[in-house]
């Protein structure tokens, strides 16, 4: 019977459960622990674990571990499909005060935000192992790139305004208004002149 309900929460997941929603599943936890033992599961990160049979899912493992994280720049971007560059390191933004422990250990890039700013924007993507992350949306994100501090590089700006200007269901009423936020409207302006 908890091998049925955890063999349904991995598909649901695509090969990953957390501790957490075993327990919401009413499961015993202890049932990680004897399967990760038994080769059956593999412990990826304090409570997370996948079915060694499937893709590890990096940035969902990330998201789970820093929850107030959102997935900034050039790994949204990514995330949005904009470039095709799978990120070596990861770009997360977090509030002001808050100071995530042990995030060292891992692929990430901090940056770090006033409050209101830092969830403006924000709505969920697929990560590649099909797991819903949190991203800025691209609007916001073309913004963020081009903000003197650490800005990304020519190529990959001039590559997502390209894509931009060709997307469907771009937000250009949004984009200004980000624009005038993050006061960069000018190099905006500029870019969407020559495209649109």
């Amino acid at each position: 019977m908890q091998g049925d309900t955890l063999n349904k929460l991995l598909r649901m997941n695509n090969g990953q459960v957390t501790r957490q929603q075993i327990e919401r599943a009413g499961l015993d936890p202890h049932l990680l622990v004897d399967l990760t033992r038994a080769g059956k599961l593999e412990r990826v990160d304090r409570g997370v674990y996948i079915n060694p049979a499937i893709f590890e899912d990096d940035m969902y493992i990330l998201q789970y571990r820093f929850s107030k994280g959102v997935y900034f720049k050039d790994t949204a971007l990514f995330l949005h499909g904009i470039i095709d560059r799978t990120p070596g390191t990861y770009e997360m933004n977090f509030p002001q005060n808050y100071h995530p422990t042990t995030i060292d250990r891992y692929p990430v890039k901090v940056y770090r935000q006033k409050l209101e700013w830092q969830e403006l924007g924000v709505e969920e993507v697929r990560s590649p192992g099909q797991h819903l992350v949190r991203v800025y949306n691209v609007e916001r994100t073309l913004c963020d790139i081009l903000r003197t501090r650490d800005a990304s590089d020519a190529e990959t700006i001039k590559q997502a305004m390209v894509v931009f200007s060709q997307m469907k269901q771009k937000d250009l009423h949004r984009l200004s208004e980000y624009a005038d936020i993050f006061k960069v409207k000018d190099k905006i302006r500029a870019y969407m002149e020559v495209l649109l």
